[in-house]
């Protein structure tokens, strides 16, 4: 499978244990990132997650009931085994 770059980043860094929220309609994601400098958490945005979900690589760690809250996203198997292929 050929992925772009954004996507691939995406992946090794969930792999990694970053932190990943996706919206509950599936639209807007994002990366939770820590501040060193201020020791808070800043989320920026990632627009590759809905994509990675609808080719089956990531999934809602629970089930979203509500559309307008984000919820955490995991890697599949198949998403940690292409990630484990890329490197």
């Amino acid at each position: 499978m050929i992925i772009s770059l954004e996507k691939s980043n995406a992946l090794q860094r969930m792999l990694k244990g970053a932190k990943y929220l996706l919206r509950g309609d599936k639209a807007i994601g994002l990366e939770v990132r820590r501040d060193d400098k201020t020791r808070k958490l800043k989320e920026v945005n990632c627009r590759s997650l809905a994509p990675l979900l609808r080719d089956g690589l990531v999934e809602f760690a629970y089930l979203p009931t509500d559309i307008t809250r984000y919820y955490e996203v995991r890697l599949t198997e198949a998403g940690e085994r292409l990630v484990r292929e890329l490197t």
